[in-house]
């Protein structure tokens, strides 16, 4: 009995000195952890329209009305209008295309040699292509393209109507703001050169170029995906 009772001592010896072992074994492994979730990075690409609203600011200077007489009108207001267009991104790297148009409340005056003169700007619209490169949820883009301006110009008793063409270039920063929402500051300038005129105290020359700042909201849908 005393034999069996010694043996059977051993035995629970040896089984809690090997259970501690494992133990100790185990405390020394490395604790494993689930890796941190990905940061989901944000995805320009796809159609989108959007609203803006900003300001445009004119260089813009009158030559004639007779001959040798120079004056600048200066054309500022208030714009607001809408865009469309299109992303694509590849890697970190974003292209586009996108048209815009503006309602313009522009205007300005002067007076060339004795004659009041006015121009009196409707609305602007661009076709531009776009570039730019995007970090996360923010993207930095140029732009640069075709421009359109409608206008209207006035001496006494008399106005007329033009729509000129020149071109424009410019860029911007936008941010989005959720999956399909992203908001846009922008600027542009437009060159619209010279372009000569007939008024009845003689002709004139008008030379154009407009600075516009503008602030946007777009909403992306996900057909190009």
């Amino acid at each position: 009995m005393r034999k069996f009772t010694l043996a059977s001592l051993a035995i629970a010896g040896l089984a809690l000195s090997m259970v501690s072992a494992s133990a100790a074994d185990l405390s020394r492994r490395p604790v494993y952890k689930a890796p941190p979730p990905v940061a989901q990075i944000y995805n320009w690409t796809g159609f989108y329209i959007g609203g803006h609203i900003g300001g445009a600011f004119g260089s813009e200077e009158v030559t004639g009305l007779p001959a040798g007489f120079t004056g600048k009108t200066d054309p500022d207001g208030f714009i607001g209008g809408a865009q469309a267009g299109y992303n694509w991104q590849s890697g970190n790297w974003v292209f586009g295309i996108e048209g815009d148009w503006s309602w313009s409340g522009a205007d300005g005056s002067t007076v060339i040699g004795a004659t009041p003169f006015t121009s009196d700007q409707n609305w602007l619209a661009t076709a531009t292509g776009r570039i730019g490169y995007a970090w996360d949820n923010w993207l930095w883009y140029a732009k640069g393209g075709a421009a359109w301006l409608s206008t209207d110009y006035g001496t006494p008793g008399f106005s007329l109507s033009d729509t000129r063409t020149g071109w424009t270039i410019g860029g911007g920063v936008e941010v989005g703001l959720a999956p399909n929402w992203s908001a846009k500051l922008e600027y542009n300038y437009m060159d619209f050169g010279s372009e000569g005129y007939v008024f009845p105290q003689g002709p004139a020359t008008v030379d154009t170029q407009i600075h516009v700042v503008k602030a946007g909201l777009n909403y992306r849908f996900n057909w190009g995906y």
